[in-house]
C-alpha cells in the first residue's frame, strides 16, 4: 500500500482530529469480529464501555480539560489502522483489545514515563506483569473466546510480527498527535515530551512521516506564539 495521505487529510478524515471531545461509538468500537457471543457478550461489553470511562493518566496529571480516555484512544487507533493499514489482517482486533488491562481497577492507565510524578510512577517490568495479570483474569471470564483475545494481548506485548509492530507504533504515534493537538488547543501539555521518547520507536516510514508533519505544525503554532 502507497501513503499518500499527510498530517493534514488525515486531520480531515478522522474523527480523532475533527473534535477533543469525541463521544463513545459502541458500534465502531464493536466486538463484533471477534466474534463474542452468548453470555460472554456482556461482559465484553462492560469492559469496552468502560475504558469510556477511564481517562488518561498522563492527560489527567497534566490538566488537561476533558481528557482522552482509554476508550476514546482506541477509537483513534482504529481510525489510524484504517488509513494506515487497511489490509493488515488482524490489526484492528489487536488494538481494540490491548488496553483491557486498564479495565481492572487495580491497574488502570499507569505511567512509567521520566514526566510522571514519582508517588505514582510504576517500573515498566511491573506494569507488565500486572496488566498481564489482569488481563488473564478477564479473558477467564470469556470462556472460549478468552483463549484468542489473550493470545492477541500476548502478541502485542511481544512486539515481534509485523502487525504487533505496527500496533505498538500506532500507538506511540496517536499519543504524540494528541499531544500536539492538545498544545495547540491551548492545553497544559508539552507536546516535544512525547515525541522525543517515542521518536526512535516509531520506525515505520508513513507513522515517521506523520510525526515530522506533526512536528512542522507544532513548529509553525510555537513560532506563530513568538511572534504574536
Amino acid at each position: 500500500m502507497t501513503i499518500t495521505g499527510t498530517y493534514d487529510n488525515l486531520k480531515d478524515n478522522s474523527e480523532y482530529f475533527r473534535t477533543l471531545k469525541i463521544k463513545p461509538n459502541m458500534k465502531k468500537v464493536s466486538q463484533s469480529p471477534l466474534k463474542i457471543k452468548g453470555v460472554y457478550l456482556p461482559f465484553a461489553l462492560e469492559v469496552i464501555s468502560g475504558l469510556y470511562k477511564i481517562p488518561r493518566t498522563g492527560w489527567v496529571d497534566r490538566g488537561v480539560e476533558h481528557p482522552e480516555t482509554v476508550g476514546q484512544h482506541i477509537d483513534d487507533l482504529l481510525e489510524m489502522a484504517d488509513f494506515f493499514f487497511p489490509d493488515c489482517y488482524g490489526l484492528k482486533k489487536m488494538l481494540k483489545v490491548h488496553d483491557w488491562p486498564e479495565w481492572e481497577k487495580k491497574i488502570g492507565d499507569r505511567r512509567t514515563d521520566k514526566y510522571c510524578p514519582e508517588d505514582h510512577r510504576y517500573d515498566p517490568q511491573e506494569k507488565k506483569i500486572a496488566e498481564r495479570e489482569a488481563m488473564f483474569d478477564i479473558c477467564q471470564r470469556l470462556g472460549p473466546y478468552g483463549a484468542i483475545i489473550f493470545n492477541l494481548y500476548l502478541e502485542y506485548d511481544a512486539g515481534i510480527t509485523l502487525r504487533a509492530q505496527r500496533a505498538n507504533q500506532l500507538d506511540k504515534l496517536q499519543v504524540d498527535l494528541k499531544a500536539v493537538k492538545y498544545q495547540i488547543a491551548n492545553q497544559p501539555v508539552i507536546a516535544m515530551q512525547f515525541i522525543e521518547l517515542n521518536r526512535h520507536k516509531i520506525i515505520i516510514p508513513e507513522l515517521k512521516l506523520m510525526l515530522e508533519e506533526a512536528e512542522l505544525k507544532l513548529d509553525k503554532y510555537l513560532i506563530s506564539k513568538k511572534i504574536t
